[in-house]
């Protein structure tokens, strides 16, 4: 029994070496890179490590050219076992405010080895709170939308894209 309490101490001191030591400012500045390949652009921003959480701060979001949001910051928590990447409240660009009314308040990725298939998301802002999940071994995107009365009113041409359900909830399917 003690050999077995002396194991998982040691593979639990381990894994929290490995993550404390992770080159996690090398692994951001690679998916970066990868994103860059895709018209995604970050710049700007400040990148620290303190271990166990990684965080982003400043910076403008860019896509083709078009700056879509000004980031106040991003906070990954990469634990390997579970990992959350969270935004910190942010308005889109003027050239977005007509796509997208409003800021976003809270925003949370999140994935885990319970279900290592899946990403989750959450998203709360002006427009509403839309949960989601993205299927990785389908490529499938999952998204539930409850639209606020801002949205509504404004009638943004994506909006169509939703099914309605029941309750007032809109739906939206895609694969990727």
């Amino acid at each position: 029994m003690k050999y077995l309490s002396k194991t998982v101490l040691f593979l639990l001191l381990l894994l929290g070496f490995i993550i404390f030591f992770m080159p996690k400012t090398e692994l951001y500045y690679k998916a970066e890179t990868l994103l860059s390949q895709h018209k995604i652009i970050l710049s700007g921003e400040i990148v620290k490590d303190h271990g166990f959480v990684f965080n982003v701060e400043g910076g403008k979001l860019f896509f083709d050219d078009l700056e879509i949001a000004e980031l106040d910051g991003i906070t990954v928590i990469p634990l390997l076992a579970y990992n959350r990447i969270s935004f910190a409240p942010f308005a889109f660009s003027d050239n977005m405010k007509n796509f997208i009314p409003g800021q976003i308040t809270q925003m949370n990725i999140q994935h885990s080895i319970i279900n290592p298939l899946k990403v989750f998301y959450t998203v709360t802002g002006d427009f509403g709170d839309l949960n989601g999940t993205v299927v990785l071994a389908e490529q499938r995107i999952l998204a539930e939308l409850i639209p606020s009365k801002t949205l509504l009113k404004q009638k943004p041409v994506w909006l169509r894209q939703f099914k309605k359900q029941e309750g007032g909830v809109y739906r939206y399917e895609s694969t990727y």
